[in-house]
């Protein structure tokens, strides 16, 4: 804290000195309005009485009184006075700038600690303090009365006054003094004389009560008056208009009645405004004026007056009451223990003061003659006559009774007192600031009361101040700042400074920066000479100590200052120092300063300075920062300038992806040839090898996405945006990749850049993005373009833009009114240097011990002549499958270059399950599953060897503007997955070109596969045919597996294809097709001929009605099975396996179902790929027949409602022997044996019904058995729990021979 004019104790006497109210009548108002004055003005200059009293104290012994201050004031303020206090208090710092000459110097700086404008501030606080009911310190302890002696009836209007205070005002003692005074204006004759007047009061009220002022006793001289004049710093900063002035005490009285007694304002809070009418001011008053024309003998009269005052009337008094309020407590205490404590616990029904959980006030409910306010009002008057020692004792035993009672607005002021009374009284007791401490929490905390708070702290801080505890101090001034009152807070923040200086040894970097933060306080309040000299004083002590992020917040805070005092050339060298190069950008950006700027100021400054600057000067503006490494530029873009929050999207493992198909496509395409390979790379940013200088033809469009921020907390605006660009012709000897470093802070294009000029509108042309609004720290991207126009080397070296200054032009029209204009707007150029650079080097010894990093050739760009350029679009493709499930759609390529493509060659991720067909250029949608007339088929069929496709274009080539669509096929695949089907064009242009052999492009679409169905197929048995040829006897069995909630609808198995090179496939007779509900499966048994070797033979049976059937042999159907695994397990198909006792067939089922999607149903076509193993060792002549089991295998039933459930089961049995088998069928429920797995793994159920059955099946019919199952519980049951048996001769005494229902027919019941 700085030094002040007043010590710790003199201050504190100041404050809780005895309050005395002084009320007078408008006459006598008048008497001192006169001079210039208020009653209260008149009194003041005389309140310190530098004689010393002498009182007893209750226990008869004397007592000295030394420098005793009392404080005039009227009865209550009125709200007025809160207004006029934000007024007062700025014009009062204002004027209090220059600082006193105390001073120390500290580590080789000098600094001032006298601040006049802290003191001003403090007085002012505690002038206009308002009070509440439990501060009761801070009340009247006495009351004066003037009258004036020319009143019609002065007793009459002291009646008046007297009965008129005791209704408003807060006192110490209910029975308070009254002193009442006689102003005698001796320049004018009086109706009454003066003395019978004053005998008339004496009679009423006492002698020592009364007394007489005598004011204009002589003619004023200035000779006669040769001394300062007491009353000219009381009134200073109290120029209020006449008619205000006039206003006399009574008018103020009655506008305090109206008041809240509970109310408080905070003088310091917020700045809202106020209904009630606020005092105008006149500057044009002298206050020279004031209290001149006293004279030296009135002075006299008035400081005789009140020390008669004190003398007579106040110290008698309350000496008196003092005893009184002594005897009355020892009388109380002798009480305490007995039956009067005990009747008080047990019997008092009235309401506890501070009831727990509600809400603190400042009078809960004290009577005024109860125990605690008796002992706090002994308290008081002990302090204000400056008996610390019984004060002490008195607070301390009473803050004791108000926390228990949680009275706690009195328990912090008892705080507050106790180590008041503590710190006045006798050195050598216990340290009196932890009772502070706790009051300050408690007003905070408990009673939110900030006011009272600041008020403690003031003093608080004065008192650890003269102990020497600066830390403590300067903890507490910052702790009562805040952000609603900007001017304390920044007096507060200034003082804490100042105790951090004041330390041993002195905290420098806290002075400084609590002086930085003191200062944006002073800014923010209007205080611009203040800010000024805090970031003066701040920036001496941190000139030089490398901390550049303060020197830059200083240094700009400084500048604007400047700039708004017109100090223009200070502004200047303030932004100079923050725009010079040697400025590190980087600690500028962070700044908080530039947080705080006017964006108006710095463009103005800056104009300033360009104005001494040749024309055509375009500096490099630190606003807004561009982030060098972060660019990301992309060939073959759109003409277009806008505005997007983030990057585009990179992803690294996709650009590996699309390198590996571009070379695979190379491979295809360059077959037989030797070619050097380099992809073709259309991206460029960080995270890509950017030794590669990018190749773009004429015409097409560079796009650069540069990332911006703006690091200030105000807006900023741009305009104009552009790249700027230079242009050389390029040599035949040009390198198009280099590998050539860079070292630190060099650029890697200073050779390139300084052979080149800029580049005119002929040679490229660039967008402009109009205008840009960054946002308080936003981070945005800009995306510019550039289009180059002819052949040669482009270096994009800058981002070219103007910073926008708005500013409204303000006009005063004829009848008062202001009137804002179209705003105007000032703009500067500015240019940001483009330059990334690559990743740091660290290969060599060299490197790692230096900062050398590779080269970043992205924004190099070489332009060769026109190229073709191709769009990919894969929107008909489709997005959603289920397994199996073939879709078709088309590929649409594009020439939107200006010359013709050769060729073309496709390549995806995922070969094996897309199948690429012919190309047309009319759009076409091609056929997913075409049909044929015959009904069972033969067909030889080839095969393809690679995994991409050469497309053969119509005519040769694809002409500017022409769209090639070429026939795709998508296929689900076996499992349930989601990929990302990438596709990658490779193409050549007709004419050769030594830059680009080669150009790519791309596309991805993201597919999800539902499940769906799961085929199996396997071997029966195999038997002899009637020609002693070898039969298979097989059958596939078909699962509905899909999920529920989009669960598969009608599913029919529509065909079975057969692919080998010694089996035919045939029928089993007349079939009929079979749906598989969601959860169901069938069985489909079939029949294959060994007819001997052939070459990619594939032979089909139909399952339904009609004659049709699909035609199986479509180059994408065969595609699709030669890419899938069970071709796999079948290769080689063209070998000779005659005598190989194994034989491997691959199969293909094709399938329809339908699914709702949304308030539609689609169809599906889906072909499953599977494969058997036929094994000569599996020939058994006992099997003959071929069956197989058809239900509904997913149940939910209650059986608390059903105890039963019955479940329909259906039985195929197919006679695959030459004659005619007799067939026993028993559906026993003993046939479950416990040694059986396949039983074991089931619960118990029964047969019920029919359960046996002797059929006759003649040879390949098929007969079907009906059975029925009962279950009595939830869980999941195996059904092949049926014995068949078959007899060949019925004449035959040998037992029937046992046929096995191969698999596990698993059904499963859910309960409700």
């Amino acid at each position: 804290m700085a030094h002040c004019s007043q010590n710790t104790y003199e201050f504190i006497k100041s404050i809780f000195g005895p309050k005395v109210a002084v009320t007078s009548s408008k006459e006598a108002e008048d008497i001192c309005l006169h001079h210039g004055l208020s009653i209260v003005e008149l009194l003041k200059p005389f309140s310190l009485l530098n004689s010393e009293f002498q009182i007893r104290d209750p226990t008869n012994a004397p007592h000295i009184i030394k420098g005793l201050n009392l404080s005039f004031n009227y009865p209550i303020h009125s709200r007025e006075s809160v207004q006029i206090f934000r007024k007062v208090l700025s014009d009062e710092i204002s004027s209090n700038f220059t600082p006193g000459n105390v001073g120390v110097k500290v580590k080789g700086h000098y600094v001032k600690q006298s601040c006049p404008w802290y003191e001003a501030f403090r007085d002012l606080y505690f002038q206009h303090f308002k009070v509440k009911d439990h501060d009761s310190i801070m009340h009247f302890m006495a009351c004066i009365v003037l009258v004036s002696a020319n009143e019609d009836n002065p007793v009459e209007q002291v009646k008046k006054l007297r009965e008129e205070i005791t209704s408003i005002s807060r006192w110490v003692e209910p029975e308070y003094m009254t002193y009442n005074v006689i102003i005698h204006d001796a320049s004018k004759p009086t109706k009454t004389p003066v003395q019978e007047t004053l005998q008339a009061l004496s009679t009423l009220y006492g002698p020592a009560m009364c007394n007489v002022m005598k004011l204009n006793s002589g003619e004023y001289d200035t000779e006669s008056n040769p001394g300062p004049n007491p009353w000219r710093q009381f009134a200073k900063g109290r120029n209020y208009s006449d008619n205000e002035v006039d206003k006399t005490a009574q008018t103020l009285l009655q506008m305090a009645m109206d008041d809240d007694s509970d109310s408080v304002t905070d003088p310091l809070g917020a700045t809202e405004t106020d209904d009630s009418p606020v005092h105008s001011f006149n500057n044009n008053q002298d206050n020279k004026l004031v209290g001149e024309r006293l004279t030296i003998a009135d002075q006299t009269a008035i400081r005789t007056c009140i020390h008669d005052f004190v003398v007579r009337a106040l110290l008698p008094f309350n000496e008196r009451r003092m005893k009184a309020l002594n005897e009355s407590l020892n009388v109380r205490r002798g009480l305490r223990g007995t039956l009067f404590s005990a009747t008080k616990k047990f019997f008092n029904t009235g309401p506890k003061p501070g009831t727990p959980g509600g809400k603190p006030t400042s009078n809960p409910g004290y009577l005024t003659d109860s125990p605690e306010i008796l002992l706090r009002r002994l308290g008081d008057i002990a302090f204000l006559l400056q008996h610390y020692t019984m004060a002490y004792n008195s607070y301390h035993a009473v803050k004791r009774d108000f926390q228990n009672d949680q009275a706690y607005y009195h328990y912090a002021a008892a705080l507050e007192m106790t180590s008041l009374s503590l710190f006045m009284g006798t050195a050598g007791r216990r340290d009196p600031h932890s009772y502070y401490d706790e009051c300050i929490n408690v007003y905070m905390n408990l009673c939110k009361a900030p006011q009272y708070a600041m008020r403690a702290a003031l003093v608080h801080c004065e008192c650890l101040i003269s102990r020497g505890h600066f830390n403590a101090a300067a903890s507490w001034f910052i702790k009562m700042t805040n952000e609603e009152a900007d001017l304390h807070s920044g007096l507060l923040m200034e003082q804490g400074a100042h105790c951090y200086v004041r330390m041993d040894p002195p905290s420098l970097r806290k002075y400084a920066f609590h002086l930085v933060l003191a200062g944006h306080k002073y800014s923010k309040a209007g205080q611009r000479k203040h800010a000024l000299r805090c970031y003066d004083n701040a920036g001496i002590i941190l000139k030089g100590k490398g901390w550049s992020l303060a020197e830059n917040h200083i240094g700009f805070t400084i500048g604007r200052h400047s700039y708004n005092t017109r100090d223009i050339e200070g502004a200047y060298e303030a932004y100079k120092d923050l725009l010079s190069p040697t400025t590190d950008v980087a600690e500028v950006q962070r700044s908080q300063a530039l947080f705080q700027k006017g964006i108006q100021d710095f463009v103005s400054v800056v104009q300033l300075y360009l104005q001494q600057q040749p024309n055509g000067t375009v500096l490099e503006l630190p606003i807004p920062v561009v982030d060098h490494n972060k660019i990301f530029v992309s060939l073959f873009g759109e003409e277009q300038a806008n505005v997007t929050n983030k990057l585009p999207a990179y992803n690294k493992e996709k650009a590996a992806k699309v390198v590996s198909l571009e070379s695979q496509a190379n491979g295809m395409m360059n077959t037989g040839s030797f070619n050097m390979f380099y992809p073709h790379q259309t991206v460029f940013n960080d995270s890509t090898n950017n030794t590669h200088r990018p190749l773009c033809a004429i015409n097409e469009v560079i796009t650069l996405h540069i990332p911006v921020r703006n690091p200030l907390q105000i807006p900023v605006t741009l305009s104009n945006l552009s790249l700027h660009c230079l242009h050389s012709v390029r040599e035949p000897n040009d390198p198009i990749r280099t590998i050539k470093a860079s070292s630190r802070g060099s650029s890697p294009n200073l050779v390139v850049k300084n052979k080149q000029k800029t580049a005119t509108r002929d040679q490229v042309s660039v967008s402009t993005l109009e205008q840009l609004v960054l946002g308080p720290e936003e981070n945005v991207v800009v995306a510019l373009t550039v289009t180059p126009l002819v052949e040669g080397n482009i270096t994009i070296a800058g981002l070219n833009y103007h910073l926008v200054s708005t500013k409204s032009v303000e006009t005063k029209q004829q009848d008062g009114t202001v009137a804002k204009e179209n705003p105007m707007e000032n703009m500067i150029p500015g240019r940001i240097v483009l330059n990334p650079r690559g990743p740091r080097l660290n290969n060599t010894k060299e490197q790692r011990c230096s900062e050398v990093y590779a080269a970043d050739n992205r924004l190099n760009v070489i332009v060769t002549p026109p190229q073709p350029l191709i769009k990919l679009s894969t929107s008909t493709l489709p997005t959603h499958l289920y397994c199996g499930e073939v879709k078709s759609g088309v590929v649409e390529v594009t020439n939107i270059g200006i010359t013709s493509l050769s060729r073309l060659c496709l390549v995806t991720s995922n070969f094996k399950q897309v199948v690429f067909g012919e190309v047309q250029l009319e759009p076409f949608t091609p056929a997913v599953h075409p049909v044929t007339e015959t009904h069972g088929s033969v067909v030889e069929v080839g095969y393809k060897s690679d995994k991409g496709t050469v497309i053969k274009l119509p005519n040769g080539n694809l002409k500017p503007g022409e769209t090639a669509y070429i026939a795709t096929w998508v296929y689900g695949g076996d499992e349930e997955t989601t990929f990302d089907l990438l596709i990658v064009a490779y193409y050549q242009n007709e004419a050769h070109n030594s830059n680009i052999s080669h150009r790519i492009g791309s596309c991805e679409t993201r597919v999800s596969i539902n499940m769906s169905v799961t085929v199996e197929a396997r071997v029966e048995l195999m038997t002899p045919s009637p020609d002693n040829a070898l039969e298979l006897l097989g059958s596939v069995v078909v699962s509905n597996v899909g999920v529920f909630s989009l669960s598969l609808q009608d599913l029919i198995v529509t065909q079975l294809s057969l692919l080998s090179d010694t089996w035919e496939l045939q029928g089993l007779g007349k079939t009929i097709p079979l749906v598989i509900y969601p959860g169901g499966r069938i069985s489909i048994p079939f029949k294959a001929n060994l007819t001997g070797p052939h070459s990619h033979h594939l032979s089909s049976i139909g399952l339904g009605t009609g004659t049709q059937l699909i035609d199986s042999s479509q180059e994408h159907i065969v595609e699709l099975y030669r890419k899938s695994n069970a071709c796999k397990e079948c290769e080689p198909l063209n070998e000779n396996v005659e005598g190989d006792p194994a034989y491997k067939l691959g199969m293909i089922v094709f399938w329809e179902g339908s699914v709702n999607e949304g308030p539609s149903t689609r169809t599906l076509h889906a072909q499953q790929h599977t494969y058997l193993h036929a094994d000569i060792a599996q020939y058994s002549p006992s099997q003959v027949l071929a069956m197989s089991m058809t239900y509904k295998n997913d149940w939910k039933t209650d059986f608390k409602l059903t105890p039963l459930l019955s479940v329909d089961v259906r039985l195929h049995i197919t006679n695959c022997h030459p004659k005619t088998v007799t067939v026993l069928v028993t559906a026993n429920n003993n046939t479950v044996k416990p040694d059986n797995e396949k039983q074991r793994m089931s619960l118990p159920f029964m047969w019920t019904g029919l359960c046996k059955y002797k059929l006759k099946i003649a040879n390949n019919a098929t007969e079907t058995v009906d059975l029925r199952a009962l279950f009595s519980n939830p869980g999941v049951y195996n059904l092949n729990q049926v014995s068949v048996a078959a007899t060949l001769d019925e004449q035959t005494t040998e037992p029937p021979i046992p046929q096995n229902l191969s698999g596990v027919m698993l059904l499963k019941i859910d309960a409700v």
